[in-house]
Order: structure tokens, then C-alpha cells, then sequence
């Protein structure tokens, strides 16, 4: 229980066991303070990812600077009519900001549109189709950081691929995010 000051009692300790526990939790605190805790838009880098068929872009990652431990978010930029591959992993939320498609999660289809948000259970196997002519852009929210410490980190796909397997193009993710509120619902 903390004290007054708001200073842990076995902080006052002697033991080296206590000592090694403070200068861990002092350096814990040190790098939280220097930890990144905004990012520009024009600093988010859009990757195409083969694999998936899409563009992504990490908007909160360990490897971004940020000192999160258990959530992480990226943006993912899918194709106009195109369909990612079978997948699935631990849990994720998904919300939609541009275009319009479905998605099938343990085979049921769930039709989404911007400001929907999907809920993608651990190990539900799911795929996502875009079906307007605009590409549609999704907000990932997925627990990587534990996931990773813990060892669960995975993912498996079912084998079919994505469509289109070809690049397309699309702008910097600024230029990208502001086509936003063009769309229609």
C-alpha cells in the first residue's frame, strides 16, 4: 500500500532483491517519460503488404518509438473491389472510415460502412471484401505488444490468396485519411 507521499513502503527496503526492483521500475519510468506520444499524419509510412494484398501503416508501435505494452494500432488500406485472404488471430477491433464491404467472420457476413466497427474474436476465422469502387480504409486495434510477451503472438491463413495480388496505388496516408468524410454511408 503507498504512503502519503505516494512512495511504496518496500521501496525503503535494503534487500538487493528490493534494490534491482526500484532501479528497474525507475528506468521503466525514465523510458516512459522519453517514449514517443504523438505521431503526424505525414509521418506514417503506407507499406504494401503482399501477403495481404494491402497497404498498411503503424500508427502506435513499439517499433515507432511508443513505449505500448498492450495495444497496438495500424491503418490498413484494402483495394476497390478486392478481398484480403482467410485468416485469423487473436482478437482485434476493426473500425471502418472509408468504403463499404462486408466481412465473414466463422462464416457469418457482417456488411460495414465508415463508422462501423467490427469485433474479430481470437482464432475467428475471417476474410473482408470491399465492394465500392473507393478503396476502403480500416483502424486495427489489436493487443501485439502482450500478445508478443506473453509468446501468443499468431497468425494463420487459410491458404487462398488475396485479390488483387497486384499493387495499386493509393497517396501518403494524410492524402488518404482526408478523403474520409468524401465518402458516402
Amino acid at each position: 500500500m503507498a504512503q502519503e507521499q505516494g512512495e511504496e513502503r518496500w521501496e525503503q527496503g535494503s534487500s538487493a532483491l528490493f534494490q534491482r526492483r526500484k532501479e528497474r521500475r525507475d528506468a521503466d519510468s525514465r523510458r516512459r517519460k522519453t517514449a514517443r506520444k504523438y505521431i503526424k499524419a505525414e509521418s506514417v509510412k503506407l507499406e504494401w503488404e503482399d501477403q495481404n494484398g494491402i497497404y498498411i501503416g503503424g500508427l502506435v508501435s513499439q517499433d515507432l518509438g511508443f513505449d505500448n505494452r498492450i495495444i497496438e494500432v495500424d491503418c490498413h488500406i484494402y483495394p476497390s473491389h478486392s478481398h484480403s485472404c482467410t485468416h485469423k488471430h487473436n482478437e482485434a477491433i476493426i473500425i471502418i472510415v472509408r468504403g463499404q464491404g462486408y466481412s465473414i467472420l466463422d462464416g457469418e457476413r457482417i456488411d460495414w460502412a465508415p463508422g462501423d466497427v467490427l469485433y474479430v474474436g481470437a482464432g475467428v476465422w475471417h476474410q473482408h471484401h470491399v465492394t465500392s469502387d473507393e478503396p476502403a480504409m480500416a483502424i486495427a486495434i489489436k493487443p501485439l505488444p502482450i500478445q508478443e510477451y506473453l509468446g501468443e503472438l499468431n497468425i494463420v491463413y487459410k491458404g487462398d490468396k488475396p485479390s488483387p495480388v497486384r499493387k495499386f496505388t493509393v497517396g501518403s496516408f494524410k492524402e488518404e485519411f482526408a478523403k474520409i468524410n468524401k465518402g458516402q454511408r
